[in-house]
Order: structure tokens, then sequence, then C-alpha cells
């Protein structure tokens, strides 16, 4: 069968902006939790709690904003995620953390470098 995962742990995403659409709202749990973003010493603080979306609403948010979805309790959470990418900032900075510029002496440790990949 097709594997579940009913939960996602806190995290970043490998873009600029995304969005997150909402495809069905039959499901109990599964609140998206969305924190500071990385780097900005808010990495620990709920900024926003969404525990009841419905089917066809989205959410946009940066890539850097750490973000987590709670473990659904019933039913089947289903979203579309699309992540928007930008070759320019990326070239300048990196898109998970923007932290680190992208020359060689800080590549190594960014975690969207060869050495986390």
């Amino acid at each position: 069968g097709r594997p579940v995962r009913n939960a996602l742990v806190q995290h970043t995403d490998d873009s600029e902006v995304t969005l997150n659409v909402c495809l069905a709202s039959d499901f109990e749990g599964g609140a998206l939790k969305l924190y500071g973003p990385r780097g900005s010493g808010q990495e620990r603080t709920v900024l926003a709690e969404y525990t009841a979306p419905k089917a066809g609403y989205a959410l946009i948010h940066a890539g850097r904003q750490l973000h987590e979805v709670a473990r659904v309790t019933g039913g089947e959470r289903m979203g579309l995620i699309t992540w928007t990418r930008s070759s320019g900032a990326r070239a300048q900075a990196c898109p998970c953390c923007w932290m680190n510029n992208r020359d060689k002496f800080q590549a190594d440790s960014c975690i969207c470098g060869p050495r986390w990949n």
C-alpha cells in the first residue's frame, strides 16, 4: 500500500515562496503552525496556527518560514504545495536559511550545500 505520513516536523522549504492549498477539509488534527523565519531569533515562537482550513483556501508563506503540521487524528488531510524559486535570489544566499552567502568559504556550512545533500 501507499505510505502514510500523518504529520510533518518543523522545517523550512527549498523555495523563496510556498503556496499551500487545502484540497480536502474532512480531517481532524493536522494544524499548520508557522514559526519565525530561520535566523530571526523567533524559530521557537508560534506566530500563527491554522486549525481548520477549508478546501480551496490557500496560505502563502516565505520558504524560510519554519512550519510544521501537527498529527492528523482522523480523516485524510490533502494539500497541494507549490514552491516558487528565484535564480537571482539563490545566487546570493541559501534559499532555506538565508544566512549563508553562496561562496566557497561558507558553502560547506550551508544546510543546502554539498556536505549535507
